[in-house]
């Protein structure tokens, strides 16, 4: 294969990014499990979680994202913190 080949090919971290999710709503055992690889945090005002985490892409953060509606969380914000 030739080195332009190579330079045109997408790789998953092209567009891995970490994200910051935010929640209305106290952390519970279901969400520490549908979210064991991200950062859980409730933050001080108490009625926000905070999830912060690296998701590979965005139908990663879209299974993600459905997964938390599921579980009847609801969603303030979804924001990238680095990509």
């Amino acid at each position: 294969m030739s080195e332009e080949m190579f330079a045109q090919e997408k790789t998953i971290s092209d567009d891995a990014a970490i994200y910051q999710i935010r929640l209305k709503g106290k952390i519970t055992t279901t969400l520490i499990q549908m979210t064991d690889d991200m950062q859980v945090r409730q933050e001080t005002d108490s009625e926000t979680i905070s999830l912060i985490g690296w998701l590979p892409d965005q139908s990663a953060l879209m299974g993600l994202l459905n997964t938390l509606h599921d579980i009847r969380f609801t969603i303030k914000s979804v924001q990238i913190i680095n990509q």
